[in-house]
């Protein structure tokens, strides 16, 4: 797991977001691409990773940090 999805993942637990809760605050349709993005299958675009930090409470670069 990269830090990425790693981040993700720690961030969503910390806040007590299930997937499902996180994709529908995040504007995503489904929670598999939580899932997708936490398991380094794929990574957020700008606006995705944008809305992830926002509603997680971090900075972009919290997010992205390595």
């Amino acid at each position: 797991m990269s830090h990425l999805g790693k981040n993700i993942r720690n961030l969503r637990l910390k806040n007590r977001l299930s997937q499902a809760e996180l994709a529908d605050l995040v504007q995503i349709p489904s929670q598999s691409k939580i899932s997708a993005w936490e398991s380094d299958k794929s990574v957020p675009n700008v606006i995705e990773a944008q809305r992830l930090a926002q509603t997680l409470g971090v900075s972009l670069d919290t997010l992205l940090r390595f």
